[in-house]
């Protein structure tokens, strides 16, 4: 996969997570605790994952 695909669908998962953790405060605001239990993991993970995988794609070297 070249750095642009990497930094593109790094960036993708990162802010499908934002919208989780959004989503999941949205929830906790309007007092569904359990639904927001369960999105803010999830939500966290996505952008960590998407924020490794943008920072992998520039460590890459080029062949």
């Amino acid at each position: 996969m070249s750095p642009q695909a990497m930094i593109g669908t790094g960036i993708t998962i990162a802010m499908i997570g934002l919208l989780f953790l959004m989503l999941a405060w949205a929830q906790h605001m309007r007092e569904l605790n359990e639904a927001s239990v369960i999105l803010l993991p999830v939500g966290a993970a996505l952008l960590v994952l998407g924020a490794f995988a943008v920072l992998r794609a520039g460590t890459g070297k080029q062949r």
